[in-house]
């Protein structure tokens, strides 16, 4: 099985690699050529995953650690730069688990560890693999980040309090990324995914919820993680080249700004 070339050279990082939008981010990345680090905490999805990626003829590595501590920020873009040889994008979509009990808490019930549970994971585990592999990409002078916000963070929602307010802190650190490191052709972007068909959201919902859910969008349907990977392949490869620091919404039009 071959790949294309829209990424072909691209060495990527792609973090929450082992199932749903994170996986199909990583096997879209390598059908366009690029060559891969995957990463995730479970050892079991990161091998049948490059074992997958390996059919597409590129490089690829499976990294398992968990994103929300230094050492394995750490561990992840080292290993990209030594066993790829570089790193030209990172792509952090690993995220906090989608509980259900914490999605349906009021704002007047969260606790602080509620928030820094998620705030771990999906901002400061953004931020540290950011941090690792911008000496990199300054010194080549070019690299692509993407994080992962969420339509709730820009149009507020009545449940997921805490996920909604980390989402939106990763919108502001995707602009200071974009404003400072533009100038060493950096660009920076943020995906707003809106109902998405995976199993941390969709197989998590009764039948009836499914149903509200997908008549929320003009489209009439939920999205598939590889609309979501689509748009990101886009904004890693040179096609982008003068867009950053924007945040991209891809729910079907049920945003609008």
């Amino acid at each position: 099985m071959s790949s294309d070339s829209l990424l072909r050279g691209k060495k990527v990082i792609v973090t929450g690699a082992g199932k749903g939008i994170g996986r199909e981010t990583a096997l879209t990345l390598a059908r366009s050529g690029a060559d891969v680090c995957a990463t995730s905490r479970n050892p079991k999805e990161i091998e049948e995953l490059v074992i997958e990626i390996k059919k597409y003829h590129v490089n690829v590595i499976g990294v398992t650690t968990d994103v929300s501590m230094e050492v394995g920020a750490e561990k992840i873009v080292s290993d990209a730069q030594e066993k790829l040889g570089g790193v030209d994008a990172v792509v952090c979509v690993a995220g906090y688990p989608m509980l259900p009990d914490l999605w349906n808490k009021s704002m007047q019930d969260l606790t602080s560890e509620d928030f820094l549970n998620v705030f771990r994971v999906d901002v400061l585990g953004s931020f540290m693999v950011v941090k690792e592999a911008l000496p990199i990409m300054v010194k080549q002078k070019s690299g692509v980040i993407v994080l992962f916000s969420s339509t709730p963070a820009i149009a507020g929602y009545d449940k997921g309090g805490a996920y909604g307010v980390a989402k939106a802190a990763n919108l502001g650190l995707v602009k200071s990324l974009a404003a400072e490191y533009g100038k060493y052709n950096i660009r920076a972007y943020a995906i707003a995914p809106g109902n998405i068909k995976t199993g941390r959201t969709f197989d998590n919902l009764s039948a009836e919820e499914q149903r509200i859910l997908e008549d929320e969008t003009p489209m009439k349907r939920w999205g598939k993680p590889e609309e979501v990977a689509n748009v990101i392949a886009s904004l890693v490869s040179d096609k982008m080249s003068f867009v950053t620091g924007q945040t991209i919404v891809v729910d079907g039009g049920t945003v609008m700004f």
